[in-house]
Formats: structure tokens, sequence, C-alpha cells
């Protein structure tokens, strides 16, 4: 297992709890950041000031990195009056690789568009810049959107988990935002991540509760074969959700383990292959294309790579091996310069058989680094 040391690094202002890449020009990324304001010391300790809900306000920063590797400089700092706990730009099937949105602390999902001015701007003024286009108010504000992911087919669909436990699929499109909700079946704690199937059809969920959660999308009557919960397999809360192929799940949690799962809508759940990471499995990302060829029934050898964010233990590069019936993981490359919570980590896209370059963050030391493979 290789250490990777970095290329580059910048410290922020405020604490960075996601990023992404920009698909549409991979030599930008927006980090979102999570900022508990600090309350006043002298303040009377009365009962209505003890239950008034914290303040959290944060940003969205856009950062260029150069074509030398280099995180050359923050373009641009949008200041928001929420924290930001999830970003992601829409998939490029949806036809505009300009949106973002982003999940706040208040109950709203932001929609932002990241654009170029016109072809007549100088060099500098060319740089893209963040716009505020809608903010879609879902829940009452003492809520946080822990979570969010487009829909993979519905343009105008995302799917959201929250601190009370829920989780929602809603719609972008429209005036009234909670005119569009539907409830999904809950989490007994709070809801931290999920995942459409690639093709749309159901969603998958995981809460502080130690439950993996399913349901089936559309389905009206939603009988026992359509959404069941996983109570057995996670030690602690479940953090991350990845599908992969038919049945197929790779799951993260609190208890500092990455699984492969199968799990079929009926039968019993069996994980296939897991392997304790050092830290808490916070979010998961493919590095290359898992398309179908993970199958349950593929014949073929197929290796997966994945980017894992493992909080107190920084990022991990790990491998996904699927040969015949057997099934293991294996740990590449570890990045470890990370003094705090490692929640958010990407690679850039289109790399084009060429070194990746990944970008990762550490949240009470404001750090983002640049490294590569």
């Amino acid at each position: 297992m290789a250490s990777v040391a970095s290329i580059d690094s910048l410290v922020l202002d405020l604490p960075p709890s996601c990023v992404e890449f920009w698909p549409l020009d991979p030599e930008y990324a927006v980090v979102g950041t999570y900022n508990l304001e600090q309350s006043n010391d002298s303040e009377e300790k009365t009962e209505s000031a003890t239950e008034r809900p914290q303040s959290r306000n944060g940003s969205l920063i856009l950062i260029h990195s150069s074509a030398d590797l280099i995180l050359s400089k923050i373009v641009q700092t949008l200041s928001t009056p929420f924290a930001i706990l999830d970003v992601h730009f829409t998939p490029t099937q949806h036809g505009n690789p300009h949106l973002i949105g982003a999940a706040s602390s208040t109950g709203s999902l932001a929609l932002y568009e990241l654009r170029r001015p016109d072809s007549n701007a100088s060099a500098l003024e060319h740089q893209p810049q963040l716009e505020h286009v809608q903010t879609l108010q879902y829940v009452p504000e003492n809520t946080l959107i822990t979570a969010f992911a487009w829909h993979p087919t519905s343009a105008n669909v995302v799917g959201i988990t929250l601190s009370s436990g829920e989780v929602m699929v809603c719609s972008t499109k429209g005036n009234d935002a909670q005119a569009n909700l539907v409830s999904l079946p809950s989490h007994e704690l709070e809801a931290w991540t999920l995942a459409f199937q690639p093709d749309g059809n159901g969603l998958l969920s995981g809460g502080d509760d130690s439950v993996l959660r399913y349901c089936k999308m559309f389905d009206e009557q939603m009988d026992s074969r359509s959404t069941w919960a996983d109570r057995r397999i996670h030690g602690a809360g479940v953090t991350a959700v990845l599908p992969l192929g038919r049945d197929i799940v790779i799951t993260g949690s609190y208890d500092d383990h990455i699984r492969i799962i199968h799990a079929p809508s009926v039968g019993r759940k069996i994980v296939l292959a897991e392997m304790n990471l050092g830290g808490g499995v916070w979010r998961l990302k493919t590095l290359s294309e898992p398309a179908t060829l993970l199958a349950e029934n593929s014949e073929n050898s197929v290796e997966v790579l994945l980017l894992v964010s493992c909080m107190h233990a920084g990022a991990r590069i790990v491998k996904i091996l699927k040969n015949l019936e057997s099934w293991s993981f294996e740990v590449l490359a570890k990045f470890e310069e990370h003094k705090s919570m490692n929640y958010g980590s990407d690679v850039q896209p289109n790399h084009h058989g060429k070194s990746r370059t990944l970008i990762s963050t550490s949240f009470y030391d404001r750090l983002i680094c640049l490294w590569s493979l």
C-alpha cells in the first residue's frame, strides 16, 4: 500500500465539508463549507436561548487547478446564510452541465449555475463564476439536508436525506417546493446518505440507526417486496451507499468498515467482503466505470477502483476485485496528510489514461489538498 504526498494545498477560512470537480471543465472544483457559529459566552443561558437552533453559515468556493496540477488560486468565494453539507453537479445526461446543487443546514436545496462570461471578456475576466439560481425550501429551517442525489434519468428530481431521519424524493421544478415531496420509509435517527439505483427505479439510504434501507420507486402499493430494511449487517451508522450492478451494494459505516453486500429485493442480505479502513467510511466515489460488469452473474474478472473518504483516517484508494464467485478489497494507496475529518474528496474526470488528479479535504484544520496517482 503506497502512501501518497500532496502536490499542493490550501487553507480555507471555513471548514470544508464536500467537494466536486466541474465535469464540463475539470480544472475547476467547487467546495462547500460548514461553519457552526459560536455563541456569545456572555449571553445569559435562559431556557429559550438553550432551545434556540444552532446558527450555521457557509460558502461555496470555486477553485482552479492549473494544467501543472497546482491549486493556483481561489477564483470565487460565495458566502451563504446556511452551512453546506453536500454538493453535486447535475449528471451529464440531464443536459445542463452548468447546474450544481448544494444541500443546506436550513432544510433547503440551493441551485447555482457555473458559467463563463462572454467570449469578449479578458483572460482574467473569463474565469467562470457561480450565480445563484433558486433556493428550494423543502422542509422546516431547523432540519438539515444531510445529503442529496440527482435522479439518474429524471432531470427535475432529487432525493434527500434529513437530520430528522426522513428520506424524500422531491421535484426541482415549480414554485411550491413542498407540494412536490414524496416521503419514503424513514430512519429512526439521522439519515446520512442515499443513492438511486443506476436505472432510477429504486433508492437506497443509510442512517445513524445502523440501518440500510431500500425502497422501489413509484410503487404505490409499497408492499413487502418493494421495500426492505437491514438492521444486522452494520455495527454503527450507515454513512455511504454505492449501488454497483444488479443487487450489489457497497456501503460505508461509522464502524470503520467498507462492505460489499448482495442485496436482492427478496431474501437475506449477505456480506460478500468487508475491510476495516481505520476510519469511518463517510463517502465513496468511483475512479473507474463500474458499468454492469459487477452484476452477480458476470463470469468475468472485474476490477473497480474507489476513492474513499475515511474521516479521521484520511483518504484511501481501494480496489474491488470480483473473480468468479469471490469478492475482495485491496487498499492500493492512502493519503494521510489531513489532521482532522476527511469528509469530502473527488477525482478529476476525463483523465484519458493519464495520472489521476484528486482533491481531498479535512474539516477542523480547513485544509484542501491536491494529489495524484
